[in-house]
This record gives structure tokens, C-alpha cells and sequence, in this order.
């Protein structure tokens, strides 16, 4: 493979959004730190599963996408499928070879927590999947929003918490909802930047279905939904003095948000995967 196709398949992967996938299981290993001693192995492997995982995810929505057209007139970062960087057999045969790279890694994970996390990774597999593609893609029938909650807050906080831990109690869970609510941030750039695109191409999302000023909104709850949810997770209001900066940060991405038009979009495109990564570091800090 030659360097310049090499690029693109980098930039099919879009590593500016990783951190989002990071984030969950790094602040799960820290709140796994209070009740036990952190096995680093398994917790590195849950690392390297999530940051695939997405990377699956991203590549099945550049090949779906492509395949549709919806891509055309995006103001989005070049998709490789649509602008026919990569050919859509080669972007099919890739999906392919990472997501069994990604399942054996995600299988290593069942030495540490058991078999019953083997469904809970096909589920996690079969969604970065059908995000974009198969018979009912979530991303087009406005249920975006629910799948970054459920995978990228809720199950990667829990299972790895679970692993770490061998248990799972209610104040996890609403950790994980917590930084899913942060992440949605995220979802909610790339579909309002994409809003008039989406509707031209029949794509339902909450910014299509609710409206732009609903979303913008949300955009600007989300951080404190967040702060709120993790403090009834530890229930101590010291908690809230270390979420200054993630405060003053939060507020500087909506300050860019409210004033963003067209392509000004894709600046926020890295900006709103580091507010995920800062609050997931913050509650770490906190626990430290």
C-alpha cells in the first residue's frame, strides 16, 4: 500500500473524533480505581477495542454514505468513497478485515470478564455497523443520538467497569450516560453542519426532525446535564470546583457553535471531541 492511499485510509478512520471513544474508558478505569487495584492489560486492550471499534464505524458510514450519494454536496471533510479516493470494493474489503481485527481484539477481553461479555461485543460490533449501513441505519432514521449514549457512554463505561471490577451497580451506569451526553455533542456538529444536505436526501436526525434552535440548545445543556449526572454519581459538591475548566471550555466550543456558519462547522469537528477527553480527565483528576 503506497503512502498516499495509506493517507486515506487515515482520514477514512477521521482520528480527530477518536477521543471520543477514549474518553468513556478512560474515566471508567479511574472510577474502577476506587473499589479495586487496575488490572492495565485488559484495561488497555478495552482501549484499543473502543478506539476500533468507531474507526469501523467511521469507515461503514464513508462506504454507506458514498454509496447513497449523501456525501455530494457535504461540508463536511472529503470522504474518501463519494470523492473516489477509495474504490467502494476496496472500502467493503477493509470494513471487513478490521471488523475481524476488531472482534479478535474485543475476544481477548473474555479472559478477563468471561463469556458474557460476548454478546454485549457482537451488539457493540453489529451497531457500528448498522450506524450507517444494513436494512436500518440508525444515523438515518434520527436514532444517532441513542446509539452514542448506549455506545459511546453507557457500554463502554459499564463493560469496562465490569471487567475491572466483576460487578455492575447504578452509579456507573449514569457515569457512563454522563460522558454519552458530552460525546453527543459531537453527533449534534456534524448534523446540524449537515442539516439542509441531510433533508435533500431524506436522512432523519434530530436536528432534521427537532429544528436547529431545539438542538442548539441541547448543544449548550449537554455539558451541564453531564456535570449533574456525574455529581449524583459521587455526591460530594467539591466535585463540581474541579469542573471549572471543563466549564470555561465548554463554554468557549458554544461561543464557536452559536457564531458558526457552512464550513466554519468543521473547526468544531476537533474541538468537540476534546471537551469528551476533558471530562473524562477531570473526573480522574478528581478521583486522583
Amino acid at each position: 500500500m503506497s503512502k498516499v492511499k495509506f493517507k486515506y485510509w487515515i482520514q477514512a478512520a477521521r482520528p480527530k473524533t477518536l477521543l471520543v471513544s477514549m474518553a468513556p474508558v478512560i474515566m471508567s478505569v479511574a472510577i474502577a480505581s476506587m473499589c479495586v487495584t487496575i488490572n492495565w492489560l485488559p484495561a488497555v486492550i478495552c482501549l484499543i477495542f473502543a478506539v476500533m471499534a468507531q474507526i469501523l464505524s467511521n469507515f461503514v458510514n464513508d462506504y454507506a454514505d458514498g454509496l447513497k450519494g449523501a456525501d455530494n454536496e457535504r461540508l463536511g471533510p472529503q470522504r474518501m468513497v463519494a470523492s473516489g479516493l477509495i474504490s467502494p470494493q476496496k472500502m467493503r474489503r477493509g470494513i471487513i478485515v478490521w471488523g475481524v481485527l476488531t472482534f479478535i481484539v474485543g475476544c481477548t477481553l473474555l479472559y478477563y470478564g468471561g463469556w458474557i461479555l460476548l454478546p454485549f461485543g457482537i451488539v457493540i460490533m453489529l451497531c457500528a455497523v448498522a450506524y450507517s449501513g444494513g436494512p436500518f441505519p440508525l444515523s438515518r432514521h434520527a436514532l444517532g443520538d441513542v446509539a452514542v449514549l448506549l455506545f459511546y457512554g453507557i457500554a463502554p463505561v459499564v463493560l469496562t467497569f465490569f471487567i475491572q471490577t466483576g460487578y455492575v451497580n447504578w452509579q456507573i451506569i449514569i457515569a457512563g450516560l454522563a460522558i454519552g451526553v458530552v460525546v453527543d455533542n459531537l453527533l449534534i456538529v456534524n448534523n446540524y453542519r449537515d442539516s439542509e444536505n441531510d433533508t435533500k436526501n431524506g436522512k432523519k436526525t434530530t436536528v432534521t426532525m427537532f429544528g436547529k434552535t431545539f438542538m442548539r440548545y441541547l448543544f449548550y445543556l449537554n455539558p451541564i446535564i453531564a456535570i449533574i449526572l456525574i455529581y449524583l454519581v459521587f455526591k460530594n459538591h467539591i466535585i463540581l470546583y474541579y469542573f471549572i475548566p471543563f466549564i470555561i471550555y465548554s463554554i468557549f466550543v458554544s461561543c464557536k457553535f452559536a457564531k458558526a456558519k457552512g464550513m466554519e462547522f468543521n473547526k468544531l469537528i476537533g474541538m468537540a471531541p476534546l471537551e469528551a477527553i476533558i471530562f473524562a480527565l477531570t473526573v480522574v483528576i478528581y478521583i486522583i
